[in-house]
């Protein structure tokens, strides 16, 4: 008697039923999970605590020690002076020449530029020019120039670098764009900011002070 094999799948058919099967259930798996990298999560993380950080920075660290920065003029003719002790007046953060300063003040609109304002201090010979950026406001200057933010209170050299970003763009979208709406030629101005420099260059004549408050005086 001869055998028959009419309605048994044969094993082709099988192999690809099982691995049709096997597919889907690969599918399925994969779509029932959200796959997050472990750098993405530790990327979130730096840029949060970096973001509460520049917060209490701005709102609480700088404002006490910006109570009692040096007024512009009188900050740069101490400079100047050929035994000047650089570190009596402004921040390092490591070995090298570069100093950061905080300087607070009120002055007159002399120059509405581009890229910056230039505001003048003080009157007679002792007045001085100072530069405003308003819109190339990068760097570490405010970060730096209290002294009340430093690497190793942070932990990480990415997070600290966070927060120079989160500060100054801070300071281009809130406190620059307002001042700059309402400013004009000849107005009196409270200005509060930081700014660097190099002790073996000097006081260079196009340094730029970074703002970290502005204020329109009105009468």
């Amino acid at each position: 008697m001869v055998k028959n094999d009419k309605g048994k799948p044969s094993k082709n058919r099988k192999v690809l039923k099982y691995g049709l099967i096997g597919l889907v259930s690969i599918f399925l798996l994969y779509n029932s999970f959200y796959v997050v990298s472990l750098d993405s999560r530790i990327s979130k993380q730096v840029d949060g605590e970096a973001e509460l950080l520049a917060d209490m920075y701005l709102t609480e660290r700088l404002p006490e020690v910006l109570a009692s920065a040096a007024e512009p003029c009188a900050l740069l003719q101490a400079l100047t002076q050929e035994d000047a002790d650089w570190g009596q007046y402004g921040k390092q953060t490591n070995i090298g020449n570069r100093y950061y300063f905080l300087v607070r003040g009120e002055g007159i609109v002399e120059e509405i530029n581009d890229s910056f304002v230039r505001i003048k201090f003080g009157a007679g010979p002792e007045a001085c020019s100072l530069r405003l950026a308003t819109v190339y406001i990068f760097g570490n200057e405010i970060r730096d120039a209290s002294g009340e933010l430093r690497l190793e209170d942070v932990g990480e050299l990415a997070k600290f670098n966070a927060i120079s970003e989160i500060i100054n763009k801070q300071v281009r979208e809130q406190v620059v764009p307002a001042f700059l709406d309402a400013v004009q030629v000849g107005q009196r101005v409270s200005v509060q900011g930081a700014f660097a420099l190099n002790k073996r260059l000097g006081i260079t004549a196009d340094f730029e002070v970074m703002p970290t408050q502005l204020q329109i005086i009105t009468e």
